[in-house]
């Protein structure tokens, strides 16, 4: 069996579709075909089946997952500590961290330190400590979701104040947070189910029994920003995200007049793994400039 071949399962199972996969490890979509087949001949299952537009594992497929990834850890590993990997540095963060304040950080790295590969993935802050245990990658930097684990070294860099964002065609009604017992006629969005941005500004104004008619989840930063614009709901994000955008009057901060809930910007890494150097500069580069 070839290592690469659980790699791909591994890539199909995280972004759940063989394009994506293919485009990913930089094979061609039938090379990433032909492997899982591989695979389902020599495991004597199939491994996936498609739901709408997604693949997805099927129960043969989830029940051997588990020890697919541990084998890749483990693969990982033993290219780490024979030094095979010296030169990549694997970087794993949520979407508004690398579009918002990782830029700056992104190109003073790669001015003094070219001769590092670096891999930049995006994955929701619930799912790094799996990363981080799998040999996923070398650092992660997320926000603070509360969850930690022993065999992972974790430290606070920064935190920021979460602000709650409308549409400025809201009515006088509709953006009134302060008078208590509503239900909101609209939608709280956020990028994933359970995301810590919803959960923010749902806790924040239980205290008033406000709520809301349901929840959205969209796929992305910018697709909640340009809902929010056209009045599909209200969300809550870092205030570096919709700063430019309130200030251009795109959008509305709303005014709950409330204590500002904060979010602090975590660094994470497996416990047993050594710092190189390349990532101790760029967590160093992260606490100077984010």
């Amino acid at each position: 069996m070839d290592i690469r071949y659980l790699e791909t399962l591994e890539e199909i199972n995280r972004c759940g579709s063989f394009a994506k996969a293919a485009e990913k490890l930089n094979y061609t979509r039938s090379t990433v075909t032909v492997q899982v087949q591989q695979l389902e001949k020599e495991f004597g299952i199939k491994l996936f089946e498609q739901i709408g537009k997604k693949m997805v594992l099927t129960d043969e497929g989830s029940r051997i997952m588990p020890y697919v990834e541990q084998v890749l850890a483990n693969y990982r590993q033993i290219l780490i500590c024979s030094r095979k990997e010296v030169r990549k540095l694997r970087i794993t963060v949520p979407e508004s961290l690398l579009i918002y304040r990782l830029q700056p950080v992104i190109a003073t790295f790669r001015e003094k330190m070219p001769e590092i590969d670096l891999q930049i993935q995006t994955e929701s802050c619930y799912h790094m400590n799996r990363i981080i245990l799998n040999g996923g990658t070398d650092l992660a930097f997320h926000y603070d979701v509360g969850k930690p684990d022993p065999n992972i070294t974790e430290r606070k860099l920064a935190e920021y104040p979460l602000t709650p964002f409308g549409s400025p065609d809201m009515s006088e009604k509709d953006r009134d947070f302060r008078t208590p017992d509503q239900k909101k006629p609209f939608s709280v969005i956020d990028i994933e189910t359970d995301g810590i941005y919803r959960a923010s500004l749902e806790n924040a104004l239980k205290e008033r029994h406000i709520s809301f008619a349901g929840n959205m989840v969209l796929g992305s930063i910018t697709a909640i920003l340009q809902c929010v614009k056209l009045g599909l709901g209200v969300s809550a994000l870092p205030d570096f995200a919709v700063k430019k955008e309130i200030e251009k009057g795109e959008l509305l901060r709303l005014d709950t007049d409330l204590s500002p809930a904060t979010i602090g910007v975590m660094c994470s890494y497996h416990s047993h793994k050594r710092l190189s150097p390349a990532m101790k500069y760029f967590i160093s580069l992260v606490e100077e400039m984010i």
